[in-house]
């Protein structure tokens, strides 16, 4: 029979049992795991928010058929290139039909250095609640959305863009984000490419 002794023996030993009897694996995976159906182009897991090194995480979403997403791709790396010491970047291909060929072919006709991952199961999407292509997301280093929406102003509605944006918002969220300031605007609708069989 058990003998404890003292009552902060016994609430010690209650505590131990209970730790003891609940699968530490479960635990691990608990706290590790990734957003379901994330992977990289070589099909392997990833979760961009537990391998940033403290970084801002910032993921952009594309499709390789979205004419507006395809123009943004200069902006996209000029953005992702000036913070790349701070913030983590990476394009999101969340369309469930496009295969990982014509990713890699998207990603060298636009000359791409980003890591790409794949959200055919829009884990991503929806928690960076997502709506069309391309679209932006920025995050804090534990995860926060700081800011999602447009990258800038520069299509007015879809097939109507103007002679240069007015506005930029992806940049001024980055840059308020990595200098830890608050982002003055939290959300702002884009204009792109809708995602299929969005839920």
């Amino acid at each position: 029979m058990f003998c404890c002794g003292t009552r902060g023996n016994l609430v010690r030993f209650v505590v131990w049992a209970i730790l003891a009897a609940f699968p530490l694996g479960l635990l691990h995976a608990q706290a590790g795991a990734a957003p379901k159906g994330v992977v990289n182009l070589s099909g392997q897991a990833v979760d961009p928010f537990h391998q940033t090194s403290g970084k801002v995480i910032v993921l952009v979403f594309v499709r390789t058929d979205c004419p507006i997403s395809n123009r943004y791709a200069p902006t996209i790396q000029e953005i992702s290139g000036k913070y790349k010491d701070r913030a983590e970047f990476y394009l999101i291909y969340p369309v469930k039909s496009e295969t990982t060929e014509q990713i890699k072919q998207h990603l060298k006709e636009y000359a791409y250095s980003l890591t790409a991952l794949r959200d055919p199961d829009y884990a991503l999407v929806k928690r960076a609640q997502t709506l069309v292509t391309p679209e932006a997301a920025v995050f804090s280093a534990d995860g926060k959305l700081l800011y999602h929406g447009r990258i800038n102003d520069w299509y007015a509605e879809f097939g109507k863009a103007r002679r240069a944006p007015t506005t930029r918002e992806l940049a001024d969220a980055v840059a308020a984000a990595v200098a830890a300031k608050p982002v003055t605007t939290p959300s702002e609708p884009a204009v792109g490419c809708f995602l299929p069989d969005k839920p």
